[in-house]
């Protein structure tokens, strides 16, 4: 199951958080987006049981939080990786 994850936090709480997603082995991209203090960030279970455990032990546990939104990925249509942003 693929997710993905659109995060505001609080600007004080962007570095903290950005270290706990990283330190997750659930979590597979990171990008600072435009905005203020924003994120998207994807995520990779093996289950819709498992990446519920990682919303309720992970995401929502997250400090600074301002607003959280997620969306699954029913198929990738184009993926090309490599490519510098």
């Amino acid at each position: 199951m693929s997710c993905y994850f659109e995060i505001e936090t609080k600007p004080d709480n962007l570095s903290q958080v950005t270290d706990i997603l990283y330190k997750n082995d659930t979590v597979t991209q990171i990008y600072r987006v435009t905005g203020r203090d924003k994120l998207h960030v994807h995520a990779v279970a093996s289950s819709s049981d498992e990446m519920e455990l990682f919303l309720h032990n992970v995401i929502d546990t997250l400090p600074g939080i301002v607003s959280c939104s997620c969306n699954t990925i029913l198929s990738r249509i184009k993926d090309i990786k490599g490519l510098r942003l």
